[in-house]
């Protein structure tokens, strides 16, 4: 079946972008690319599709399809179609959030913040209600959406609708119709990323928009995201569907979860001397926002480096002075590991905080053990030996 007009230019835009743009065209590849008559943005996407209005995109200059199209694939790249949404969250607001996201993304460089990001509608309505000249701080999607949301309730509440022109905030909403969550889609897109990252492969000019993206991309999101992944692992073994408690999401529709008993966690951690206290205290802060839940009974703390550094596990609740207990150097990861097969029986999962540097363990049998990383630079220098440790998952702490 031959190409529509509008097919055909966004097929020559792709195209090119396989030799200017690698992360672009990875990005088109990853989503099927479909004329949607009914919509009323030139793109919005969502759901692995990239939709398009074939009578807006037919009106475009190549120029200005380029433009719209690289706006998609951008918001794909921050994540924004497909990141965990605010409870009850508005359409409006979060395609208003993204708009603000990008406008600050590609004005950071800038010495003014009036370039062509700043006719979006997301950021005409910021600079109506806020006022023109107004600097706003760097903020990242979770931010702008909760900022943007308190200035249209309040002016809700004032009786202005939100705003004194609302002429295409309407059609705005609409955008964010396909918007998800999706952890695959995720993944995927980070990989694309990473992939880039790796092989330079940003595109024409230097890449600038795409330096910028894999900078702006909340690597700390990963942890969480990883620390969310070994959590739900913990306890699902433990998990049982009830009818007498309703589900969150369906309310009785649907069978709730009881949790017949509270799981344990073993953490290892690499006091060989490259740790420090400060992303010790970093690392202790992430995993307690995550388990100090009802769900999850003990977690117990090694240490070791070439050797168990104590003789037996101490609480998580215990205070620690890691200058106590620090090695004198080398690391070796089969010492946790080993403790961990040994008392697995007492433990549903561990997690080995380390800068990465020493020989891969052998791990038999099914495990779930979680690696992370100290900085960046040491997950990208690690991350492909210890995915291939059975059981294996890793992430780092951007700080």
């Amino acid at each position: 079946m031959a190409k529509t007009k509008a097919e055909k230019k966004i097929s020559d835009i792709v195209s090119q972008w396989f030799y200017t743009d690698s992360l672009n065209f990875a990005v088109c590849s990853l989503h099927s690319i479909v004329p949607n008559p009914a919509i009323t943005v030139p793109f919005r996407s969502g759901k692995k599709r990239i939709e398009f209005s074939p009578e807006l995109v037919e009106k475009f200059s190549d120029t200005e399809l380029s433009f719209y199209l690289n706006l998609e694939v951008t918001r794909i790249l921050l994540g924004h179609p497909y990141q965990r949404k605010p409870y009850n969250a508005k359409p409006l607001v979060l395609a208003m959030s993204s708009d603000a996201v990008i406008w600050q993304l590609n004005t950071r460089k800038r010495k003014t913040d009036d370039n062509e990001y700043s006719k979006l509608p997301g950021v005409q309505y910021l600079k109506q209600m806020i006022g023109p000249h107004t600097t706003f701080c760097d903020m990242n999607f979770e931010q702008w959406y909760k900022y943007i949301l308190d200035i249209v309730v309040k002016a809700k509440n004032a009786e202005s609708a939100g705003t004194t022109d609302n002429e295409g905030l309407e059609d705005l909403a609409s955008m964010s119709e396909l918007w998800e969550e999706d952890e695959e889609a995720l993944n995927d897109i980070k990989n694309d990323i990473e992939d880039a990252i790796i092989k330079e492969g940003y595109g024409k000019d230097g890449g600038e928009i795409e330096r910028a993206v894999c900078d702006s991309v909340d690597f700390s999101f990963d942890y969480r995201r990883a620390l969310s992944k070994f959590r739900q692992n913990v306890i699902s073994p433990n998990r049982k569907l009830t009818r007498m408690r309703p589900s969150r999401r369906y309310g009785f529709k649907a069978m709730g979860s009881r949790y017949e008993r509270k799981a344990n966690i073993l953490i290892a951690v690499d006091v060989s001397g490259s740790i420090t206290d400060e992303s010790f205290e970093h690392f202790i802060h992430a995993v307690k926002n995550f388990f100090f839940l009802g769900i999850i009974e003990n977690i117990d703390l090694i240490f070791f480096d070439v050797n168990l550094k104590l003789s037996k596990p101490v609480s998580y609740k215990k205070k620690i002075d890691l200058n106590e207990i620090k090695g004198r150097g080398g690391t070796n990861f089969q010492i946790p590991c080993d403790f961990y097969a040994e008392h697995k029986s007492d433990y549903s999962g561990m997690i080995i905080f380390t800068d990465g540097e020493g020989e891969s363990p052998v791990i038999e049998g099914s495990s779930n053990v979680l690696w992370i990383l100290d900085s960046r630079l040491n997950y990208e220098k690690s991350r492909q030996w210890i995915t291939k440790v059975c059981g294996c998952q890793a992430t780092f702490l951007p700080f």
